[in-house]
């Protein structure tokens, strides 16, 4: 059977689902949550809302010399590393389990819109920052990436040019994402297309997070704690609002801004 609002078809969407699915484990919104978490005390770090009792950190490679409240920052942003791997994998996942792939999207740059805001005022405490875009537009044109490549796979049988095609799609937005300053940029686009590549396997996948965030391993290897929660993946979406992150990500940067005011 084929829905003209999937993806994939409905065979591929059960072995998807059969290679991702075990006993025990942590569902995808439990490990949702648990990136959430990280986020939150990741941009409590970095933005405005603390800066006046020094809860921020200069110089993540030399914590030794920061005052205690830098080194709390630094260590909240070294851990919140683990986020942005887990959303690009259940992102991914997603795409390929949703019924309908371009509400998906739509939803993803109508958050990104919404959020961008309280981004700007979150981390900068500017109204407008130009200079960098929320990571919602990032997941947004990822998750384009991923239909297209989805949609390749489908239409061309040789795989040396199919390749190729995803290749090119995959390369041309995140050269787009590095020109309108997306969160990750390019490594975000490219993170997410490996995770789409390696979608059906979880030993693949798992290699492929290790791959695709080598860019941040430099920073104590904090990401790749990322692995061991992917691994713990059982398949189910658990407990809890499939809306919750979209509300939480614009939620949790408006209250930063708030508390930078009465801080």
């Amino acid at each position: 059977m084929w829905n003209m609002n999937r993806l994939v078809t409905t065979e591929k969407r059960r072995r998807l689902l059969e290679e991702w699915t075990r006993e025990g484990g942590l569902s995808g919104n439990a490990l949702k949550r648990i990136a959430c978490f990280f986020m939150f005390f990741d941009h409590l770090s970095q933005g405005v809302a603390l800066d006046s009792i020094g809860f921020h950190c200069a110089n993540l490679f030399d914590l030794s010399a920061q005052p205690t409240a830098g080194v709390l920052a630094g260590i909240a942003v070294l851990f919140g590393r683990i986020a942005f791997p887990i959303f690009c994998f259940f992102l991914v996942q997603g795409m390929l389990l949703t019924r309908d792939y371009k509400k998906q999207i739509l939803r993803l740059v109508l958050f990104a819109l919404i959020s961008e805001i309280p981004f700007d005022l979150g981390l900068s405490g500017q109204m407008i920052y130009a200079d960098h875009q929320n990571v919602m537009f990032t997941l947004a044109l990822g998750a384009a990436v991923v239909a297209c490549a989805e949609t390749i796979e489908g239409k061309m049988e040789r795989k040396a040019p199919r390749y190729l095609a995803m290749f090119a799609v995959a390369l041309s937005a995140g050269a787009f994402a590095e020109v309108l300053n997306f969160d990750y940029g390019m490594s975000g686009i490219v993170a997410i297309f490996l995770f789409y590549l390696a979608a059906m396997s979880r030993r693949e996948s798992l290699i492929m997070d290790a791959i695709a965030f080598i860019f941040e391993a430099p920073l104590y290897g904090t990401v790749y704690l990322s692995i061991p929660l992917i691994n713990a993946y059982n398949g189910k979406r658990g407990r809890g609002n499939r809306y919750g992150f979209y509300l939480f990500y614009p939620g949790h940067l408006l209250l930063l801004y708030l508390l930078s005011i009465y801080i």
